[in-house]
């Protein structure tokens, strides 16, 4: 009786061990394919779509993880791309509504540089009407010669890694910095400033909605230069900031000094980016009376090499550069 009952419990021992095996085997399967499912096809937040999707946006998104900048057709946008010694950089001239009759190319997110659109530069005078924050961090200019007709500019962000490698990032700094140095940060949607000439390679971009679009889905992007169109008292408005950066390059120290012509200074830091688009340095910068920083930012354990910096005020950015670390 007891070697029946112990066999009977060994049974039901073994049986239950089995179902346990098979139980955890199936687990562990169904596991595993999940995991494999969720490779094949990533689950994308809504913050990683309007990144991808290089759509309209407010403010300085950089999503937790990854740099700034778009993926549609990023290299050409930046001036990064393979096809970049083809582009004819003296540029055309051209009003908006000449430039958003052109015949251009039909436009897909992954085509490469197409001609003849995308390999001229042009040249056009123009009125800035709204200004937009991209998602990607882009600034979004819409362009409008008076006409009636409009079309898009765009300036990417030079503390992006691509952005930042392009042989042109000192063009980008240059023309954010007369954005910044007239136009309110973010969005704004009547801009009030002098007529402009703006200078941009030709860019072909799927409509997606974007704000300014022209018929033909033709954008200066990037814009490469942008000044005020005459010089009869209106250049001087360019002059809103005095700005003084040295030693650069930095061997143990470097000094910051900026003064405001035209409005006074709020909270200042100074940020500091590597060529990853990573911040590894952020300080507050005191103002001196109203509207000047004079700052001295000690190397410490900055390493050897570039980085963009980024001058702020009340969050939003004043002035940037390039820095040279030895």
């Amino acid at each position: 009786m007891k070697k029946g009952t112990f066999t009977l419990r060994s049974r039901k021992a073994v049986m239950f061990f089995m179902m346990t095996g098979i139980l955890s085997f199936t687990t562990q399967h169904g596991f595993t394919q999940t995991v494999a499912a969720q490779k094949a096809e990533p689950v994308k937040t809504d913050q990683l779509k309007a990144v991808e999707e290089d759509e309209d946006g407010d403010g300085e998104t950089r999503v937790k993880g990854m740099n700034c900048g778009g993926t549609e057709r990023w290299a050409e946008k930046t001036l990064t791309d393979a096809a970049i010694s083809s582009i004819n950089f003296t540029p055309v001239t051209k009003t908006t509504t000449q430039l958003a009759a052109l015949t251009t190319p039909t436009p897909s997110t992954s085509m490469p540089r197409t001609g003849p659109v995308e390999f001229t530069t042009y040249i056009t005078h123009c009125t800035i009407t709204i200004k937009k924050a991209e998602t990607d961090a882009d600034y979004h200019l819409v362009l409008d010669d008076g006409s009636g007709h409009t079309i898009i500019g765009e300036i990417p962000d030079p503390t992006c890694a691509t952005a930042a490698s392009s042989h042109y990032v000192n063009q980008f700094l240059a023309a954010r910095n007369f954005i910044d140095a007239h136009i309110a940060s973010g969005n704004v949607s009547n801009v009030n400033i002098a007529p402009v000439v703006v200078t941009g390679v030709g860019f072909v971009d799927p409509p997606h909605g974007q704000t300014g679009a022209a018929p033909n889905n033709f954008e200066l992007h990037p814009i490469i230069d942008i000044h005020f169109e005459t010089a009869t008292g209106i250049e001087d408005m360019s002059k809103t900031l005095e700005v003084k950066v040295g030693p650069n390059p930095c061997i143990s120290s470097t000094r910051f000094q900026v003064t405001s012509t035209l409005s006074n200074l709020g909270t200042c830091s100074l940020v500091l980016y590597d060529m990853l688009g990573e911040i590894v340095r952020e300080v507050p910068v005191p103002v001196t009376g109203t509207n000047t920083i004079d700052y001295t930012m000690v190397k410490d354990d900055l390493k050897a090499g570039i980085y963009i910096y980024r001058l702020k005020n009340n969050g939003a950015p004043l002035y940037e550069g390039k820095l040279m670390v030895q």
